[in-house]
């Protein structure tokens, strides 16, 4: 179990102050000695926004040619294991407050009407379905859509595929039996050169995305979130953007403070910057302050901190493997977290 150091309230500033008195070093000619950021021990560290871990405490003795038990009887400090002190002062973003959800949405509508769409004989052969209402099931299928899917504007002919390295287990054990319940459909999941996931042809289902859902065909770059997912129904909402981000977005934990890998980072980057427009609002009507930029061909959201990433797993969560695995290895690093 790693270690740190906990002094009481003061006195690990006064420590530092004290070596680099001692050392006549620069913050910067003392972290190197360390090797660790200038930032981190000349902020981080000097104003206690984090313990100090064992080790550096241990090169820094090493530097002034101290005796260990002196020095933390002279500064009332403890060597302590790291999950007795993890989410003190260096988790004061957990006091960020979040805005309430209100969804601004109108429509209640969750009806679809599919008299207008056209059956081949092969859809027909393969007793392809349509659903014929809106549901968090067909909500997440439209934002795996927006994340890794592809409809052709000359054939009807859908495409989603994803990275043949760590989504094998989301194509084959969720969405497959995903679109075997929305559409009766029997996909042939399989590897191509640099991905993984299916083609499938149907008319059917590419009138369905396009007549009954209303979205539009070719480039993604001129995709925007069709009308008809716009309700007022925050579960429905909730599985787009769930279906969106596990497909097309990341999760990660930055290291900060001296924490490794602590702080949740849910990030997400498109070409359509119109679609980024209204994710970002959806997000913000959930409560969220993403992070919104541009450049010239991306559009960009971030969700950063604890009690961000808490909301976003209440509200949205995650369906891909990879993802959850992610999660349950920060839970276990940082059980405090979660409390």
């Amino acid at each position: 179990m790693k270690k740190r150091v906990q002094f009481i309230e003061g006195k690990q500033k006064e420590f530092l102050k004290y070596i680099k008195e001692k050392t006549s070093l620069t913050w910067e000619e003392l972290s190197n000695k360390l090797k660790i950021k200038e930032s981190t021990l000349s902020k981080a560290y000097m104003f206690g926004m984090c313990n100090l871990p064992y080790g550096v405490f241990k090169q820094i003795l090493d530097i002034i040619g101290e005796d260990e038990q002196i020095i933390l009887k002279n500064y009332k400090a403890l060597i302590v294991d790291e999950k007795l002190i993890i989410g003190r002062k260096v988790f004061g973003e957990r006091k960020k407050i979040l805005d309430n959800i209100k969804i601004n949405y109108k429509n209640n509508d969750l009806n679809l009407d599919i008299s207008k769409v056209n059956f081949s004989k092969y859809d027909l052969s393969k007793g392809i379905k349509l659903p014929i209402k809106l549901t968090p099931e067909l909500a997440e299928e439209i934002g795996m859509h927006y994340g890794d899917g592809f409809l052709s504007a000359k054939r009807y002919d859908y495409r989603l595929k994803g990275n043949p390295e760590d989504e094998q287990e989301y194509y084959l054990g969720y969405i497959k039996p995903l679109f075997k319940k929305l559409y009766n459909c029997d996909l042939r999941v399989k590897n191509f050169k640099t991905s993984f996931g299916f083609e499938l042809y149907s008319r059917a289902i590419w009138e369905f995305k396009t007549k009954i859902l209303g979205i539009k065909p070719g480039e993604k770059y001129n995709l925007f979130v069709p009308n008809k997912l716009k309700v007022n129904n925050i579960k429905i909402l909730s599985a787009f953007i769930r279906g969106l981000f596990d497909t097309d977005g990341s999760i990660s934990f930055k290291s900060k403070y001296g924490y490794i890998r602590y702080y949740p980072a849910i990030e997400i980057s498109l070409t359509s910057k119109k679609v980024i427009k209204d994710v970002a609002e959806i997000l913000s009507m959930m409560g969220f302050k993403p992070w919104v930029g541009f450049n010239k061909r991306y559009g960009r959201i971030s969700l950063y901190g604890t009690e961000v990433f808490k909301r976003y797993e209440e509200l949205i969560g995650w369906s891909s493997p990879k993802n959850l695995n992610k999660v349950k290895d920060w839970k276990e690093r940082y059980p405090q977290l979660i409390k």
